[in-house]
């Protein structure tokens, strides 16, 4: 295996010394603001351009001085330069101008979010694949954010000290609950179900989540497909566990394209490779696809429909309580997000309909877990410039989810084994949430903007009635400075599960400061935020967390040195305080310190090295130790004896990770070589659970990923 990577890097080593001559630049707006994710080829050679990176800068293999670049970017005007023209031995700056089309087009085309001034961060599908820890995957290249308090090394975006559950994830206006693969028992899943070469931006409200959409009461994580291809693109990728291709390909103009991908994921190279380092991973089994269509069927009115299909297997071994034994699951989704927009001079009209359908099966000792999960979600929107510089977005929204579980489980919680009574739970349970909002942006200067929206729920089948309200203004008091001051209240409700078989409200009231300084080469970002969180949420099956108090700072610093050099440092500390029946207790993301340093040097035409740090301290927990035990025949197992319930605090966590890969260019072909070595020191960082000999006479610890090597290949043509 060693050998192996020597021969990687020697061939990347390699690739460098025989570098042909570049042309290097930098793509900026007409305010010299950097353009990030720019298309930047050569006429004769149409499929093996050069992408710009964050800072707006890019660099291509030169071919000849009769030769012409296009430059080109959604929103913008397209521009092209003769090669004779360009600068060999100095930068370039390429300025493009915004795009005069007409309103109709503005609008539909190229408009953001009401709410979007208000977010604190936002990733393009060239910041995710370059995200040292990402990947290539779009929610866990959120992990090195200052915001992102992730602590189990799921996918699923944890913000600002609040779970998973409280956070949602809004994909082309339609909120996709369970966003990950490969999660079963505890709905920790590694890798989210979403590709990267279908993502225009990603928006990240880390707390404060706009009551756009609602449903949410932690972060949201909002997702927009790409809403126009300059050139049409074909990828075929292979690695360690994975097979896939995707093509994006004009219709009919820009606007009209479809974009596809498929993958297969299989462990059996994967764990040859990292046998040792899996070692309750036996096998996985993930066949996906994609399909993404956009119509403009004329100049007012435009379709789009994403449709994914997934079917995955997992086998491995699994833990709780004094039960250790195999675990399976087999599961199969499909979901499927549309939108019409339509413009008119009265207005923005937009109608969002989703349909998602899962079917899960796991079996862990005697549990023998089946369900069939199925949602409807419909929404109708309105937005106008009702008044100079203010912009009303109106609407409602209906969220149907149903699940029909048909569960063997345990008559005696502690007793797993599979000759351990059991009883048949049957049940269909479903909640339907019903509610209209209003939004209101105003625009008071080119320093001041101000918002203000509310959302109240219709009760339906004995709901309570609640309202949502928040208040927001954005100031930017300099050139490159910018204060988002935050307020509000907001609710949601829990996904139901396996300790959990019910549809809780929760609801929480949030108070945030978010500073932000960018210029050229440099970035700064801090906030200082508070959040009261309520509603009962049950931890395992012994106790249920009532109140949650989180109070947080957090920074990040980062700078670009050399064009392609960039170091960056993020720290987050935060102060938390759960309550369970009255009792406070320290909560699981109370840390004195979340550290995220990364080094990063990226040249497209050369090569790209990232290595990243998280280290914080041990996650604290709640638990009844147990003094004892006595054997159960009826259970068939050790029955335990409990104590009070304590605070324990779990071992430090440190991990290290290196990423490198080097993209070439031959004729009208381009590969890139990748290579990922994560948790390079193999630290044993110990995860959450405490675990139990057969009869609570010992525990042991269980730990997350240790060791994994992982590398590939990408074709595009």
């Amino acid at each position: 295996m060693r050998k192996n990577i020597l021969l990687i890097i020697f061939i990347l080593a390699i690739s460098i010394m025989a570098k042909a001559q570049d042309i290097t630049g930098i793509i900026i707006d007409t305010e010299n603001g950097p353009i990030i994710g720019a298309n930047i080829f050569f006429a004769s050679h149409p499929n093996g351009g050069a992408i710009s990176d964050m800072n707006g800068r890019f660099s291509i293999s030169f071919t000849h001085s009769t030769d012409t670049l296009t430059v080109s970017f959604i929103g913008y005007e397209s521009k092209i330069i003769s090669a004779s023209k360009l600068k060999q031995d100095a930068e370039n700056t390429i300025v493009l101008k915004i795009e005069a089309l007409s309103i109709s087009e503005i609008v539909v085309l190229g408009a953001t979010p009401v709410s979007e001034q208000f977010s604190t961060a936002q990733l393009s599908s060239l910041d995710i694949y370059m995200n040292p820890i990402s990947q290539a995957d779009p929610l866990k290249a959120i992990i090195n954010m200052p915001a992102s308090t992730n602590s189990d090394e799921s996918a699923n975006p944890s913000l600002r000290g609040s779970s998973s559950d409280r956070s949602r994830v809004i994909y082309n206006g339609v909120p996709i609950y369970r966003p990950v693969r490969a999660s079963s028992l505890n709905n920790v899943g590694f890798f989210s179900i979403f590709n990267p070469e279908m993502i225009d931006i990603q928006t990240v409200y880390p707390s404060n989540p706009p009551l756009t959409t609602g449903n949410a009461s932690g972060g949201m994580v909002d997702i927009n497909t790409i809403r126009k291809i300059d050139i049409n693109k074909y990828q075929v990728s292979n690695g360690i566990g994975n097979v896939g291709f995707s093509v994006s390909q004009k219709l009919k103009g820009k606007s009209t394209f479809v974009q596809a991908y498929a993958n297969w994921q299989n462990s059996i190279l994967l764990k040859m490779i990292n046998d040792k380092s899996l070692p309750d991973m036996k096998s996985y089994d993930t066949k996906d696809a994609g399909v993404n269509i956009r119509l403009k069927l004329n100049d007012k009115i435009y379709f789009n429909s994403f449709n994914y299909f997934m079917s995955e297997s997992y086998k491995g071994v699994s833990s709780m309580q004094a039960y250790q034994g195999d675990l399976g699951s087999d599961g199969m989704r499909y979901f499927s997000v549309n939108n019409l927009s339509f413009f008119s001079k009265l207005g923005l009209f937009t109608f969002n309909y989703g349909y998602n359908y899962e079917k899960k099966e796991v079996l862990f000792g005697n549990n023998k877990m089946h369900s069939n999960d199925y949602s409807h979600y419909v929404s109708a929107n309105y937005k106008k410039e009702i008044a100079k510089k203010i912009t009303l977005q109106t609407g409602v929204t209906f969220d149907n989810q149903n699940t029909d579980v048909n569960n063997t489980i345990p008559i005696y919680y502690y007793a797993m084994n599979e000759g351990s009574p059991t009883f048949l739970q049957d049940t269909i349970i479903s909640n339907m949430i019903l509610e209209p909002y209003v939004y209101l942006n105003w625009d008071i200067s080119k320093k001041l903007s101000m918002s203000i929206g509310a959302r109240i729920n219709i009760p339906l089948k004995d709901q309570k009635q609640y309202q949502s309200i928040q208040y927001s203004i954005r100031y930017n008091p300099a050139n490159n400075h910018s204060l988002i001051l935050s307020t509000g209240q907001y609710h949601n409700y829990t996904q139901p599960g396996y300790y959990n078989l019910m549809y809780r409200l929760l609801s929480s009231k949030q108070v945030s400061l978010d500073y932000s300084y960018q210029k050229n080469k440099t970035k700064i970002q801090s906030a200082l935020y508070f959040k009261q969180e309520s509603g009962e949420q049950p931890v395992d099956f012994y106790y249920a967390i009532n109140k949650t108090q989180t109070l947080g700072f957090e920074f990040l610093v980062s700078q670009t040195f050399w064009k392609y050099l960039t170091i960056s440092l993020s720290n987050s500390v935060i102060k938390q305080e759960v309550d369970v029946d009255g009792v406070k207790y320290k909560g699981s993301h109370n840390f004195l310190y979340f550290l995220k340093p990364s080094i990063a040097y990226t040249a497209p035409q050369i090569f790209s090295i990232g290595i990243s740090y998280i280290g914080r301290p041990g996650s604290y927990i709640l638990d009844y130790p147990v003094y004892s035990s006595t054997w159960n025949p009826k259970a068939n197992a050790y029955e335990p004896t409990y104590g009070s319930l304590e605070e324990i605090q779990r071992g430090a966590y440190d991990r290290l990770d290196l990423s490198m890969s080097k993209h070439m260019i031959f004729r009208k072909l381009a590969l890139t070589i990748y290579l990922s070595i994560n948790n390079i020191l193999n630290t044993k960082n110990e995860t959450n659970g405490i675990y139990y000999n057969t009869d609570y006479s010992e525990t042991y610890n269980k730990y997350h990923t240790l060791r994994t090597f992982y590398a590939g290949l990408v074709f595009s043509f």
